[in-house]
């Protein structure tokens, strides 16, 4: 049915090391941006798990399925 070959060959088109590198191309998107209400952000993070996207919060930046939403000072806890 299915040939086995072509998916041992076919690298994947979107896996860690790509997600990785998108999330370091966006890591200066927000410098020196206004800090974003707490609210706001509580509620964005809600909908997006609710729509079953990944929510991942590296390094004081908050990424939805990769792709930078927000810089989170340090003082904010969005208990994640």
């Amino acid at each position: 049915m299915y040939n086995q070959d072509y998916f041992k060959t076919r690298a994947p088109s979107m896996g860690v090391g790509m997600g990785v590198a998108i999330m370091m191309q966006n890591a200066g998107a927000f410098v020196g941006a206004p800090a974003p209400d707490l609210a706001s952000i509580h509620a964005q993070i809600r909908k997006a798990k609710a729509e079953g996207r990944t929510v991942t919060m590296v390094n004081g930046a908050l990424y939805f399925d990769y792709q930078m939403v927000a810089r989170i000072p340090p003082h904010f806890d969005l208990n994640l």
